[in-house]
C-alpha cells in the first residue's frame, strides 16, 4: 500500500547524492574562479533534474494511501527548491562573468519556478536582490534601488542573515552611483560585518564588500583608511578590480612608482590626474557588483 511513498523517499536519497556532488563541484570551481566550467556543471544538474524532477508527474492514482499525496507534495516542493537554488546559482556566475543577457535569462527562469510560491518569502528576496542588481549594472538606478529597498526591508525579519548582508551591498552601490556617500557607507560597513560573522575574515563576499569600502572611501578622501581596506581585501585575493583600486589610492598617497608597478601587473592604463577617485577610475569593481542568491 505505501509503494509510492517509498519510491518517493528512494528519489530523494537518490537526488541528493549526485545533487550534492554537483553542488560541491560547482562551489569548488566557483572558489577558484573557474565560472565556465561552474556553469557547467549546474546547468548539467538542471538538465538532469528536469522540470519536475526524474518521474512522471500527475495526481496519485485513485484509493492511494494519503501518504502519496503527501509525498507527491514534498517531491514537488524538493525539486522547485532545487531548480530554484541551480538557477539562481547560474544567475551569480553570470554576473561574475558580466553576462547580463544571460543573467536576466536565468532569473526569468527562477522567477517562473516561483510562480506558486507566496510573496513574503525567502526565495523572492533573493528574487528582488537579484532583479535589483541587474538594474543596477544597466543604469537603471531608481529601479534598482525600488528593488534592492524592498530587498533590504524584507530581509531584516525574513531571510537569512546572508541574504540581507548581499542586498546591502548592492543599495550602497546604487547609492554610490547617486552620490549618497553616507548612507552608502553605512550599508556596506554593515553588509561587510554580517559577512565576516556568517563566512570568517577571508571569504569571497567579505573581499568584495572591502573593495566596495575602499571604493568609498575613496571618494569621501579617506585615502589611509581605503589603504588598508584594500590591503585586507588583497590579503585574501588579488583579484584585478582590488589591484586598480589599490593602484588609485596609491597614486593619491602620492606612491606613484607602486601604482605603476601594479598597473604593469594588470595591464591598466595611467589615468589622467583627478581630483578625487570616482567610479570611472575603478572600472573593474563597478562592474562587478555582487549578487548573492543562494
Amino acid at each position: 500500500m505505501r509503494v509510492a511513498y517509498l519510491l518517493l523517499v528512494a528519489w530523494h536519497v537518490a537526488a541528493a547524492d549526485w545533487l550534492q556532488e554537483a553542488k560541491q563541484r560547482g562551489a569548488a570551481l566557483e572558489t577558484g574562479f573557474h565560472w565556465a566550467e561552474a556553469a557547467g556543471v549546474y546547468e548539467s544538474a538542471l538538465t538532469r533534474l528536469g522540470a519536475a524532477g526524474p518521474r512522471a508527474e500527475g495526481p496519485p492514482a485513485e484509493g492511494a494511501p494519503a501518504e502519496s499525496a503527501h509525498a507527491e507534495s514534498l517531491h514537488a516542493e524538493s525539486v522547485r527548491e532545487e531548480r530554484f537554488w541551480l538557477l539562481t546559482s547560474l544567475v551569480e556566475i553570470a554576473f561574475e562573468r558580466q553576462d547580463y543577457t544571460a543573467a536576466r535569462g536565468w532569473l526569468r527562469q527562477a522567477e517562473d519556478t516561483l510562480r506558486d510560491v507566496g510573496r513574503d518569502t525567502p526565495a523572492r528576496v533573493r528574487l528582488l536582490n537579484a532583479w535589483g542588481t541587474l538594474h543596477l549594472v544597466e543604469g537603471n538606478l531608481t529601479a534598482a534601488e525600488q528593488e534592492l529597498s524592498r530587498a533590504v526591508e524584507m530581509s531584516e525579519w525574513l531571510a537569512a542573515p546572508s541574504d540581507l548582508a548581499a542586498a546591502l551591498h548592492n543599495l550602497a552601490a546604487v547609492e554610490m552611483h547617486t552620490g549618497r556617500l553616507r548612507d552608502a557607507t553605512a550599508n556596506e560597513t554593515k553588509a561587510l560585518t554580517i559577512w565576516r560573522q556568517q563566512f570568517g575574515d577571508r571569504h569571497y563576499y567579505v573581499m568584495k564588500a572591502l573593495i566596495s569600502l575602499s571604493s568609498l572611501q575613496g571618494l569621501s578622501g579617506e585615502w589611509r583608511a581605503a589603504e588598508v581596506s584594500l590591503q585586507k581585501a588583497l590579503g585574501i585575493a588579488e583579484t584585478p578590480e582590488a589591484l586598480a583600486n589599490y593602484s588609485v589610492v596609491l597614486e593619491k598617497l602620492k606612491r606613484g612608482k607602486e601604482a605603476r608597478e601594479i598597473r604593469r601587473k594588470i595591464h591598466l592604463p595611467m589615468p589622467a590626474p583627478a581630483p578625487f577617485a570616482d567610479v570611472k577610475a575603478m572600472p573593474l569593481e563597478r562592474e562587478r557588483t555582487q549578487v548573492r542568491t543562494r
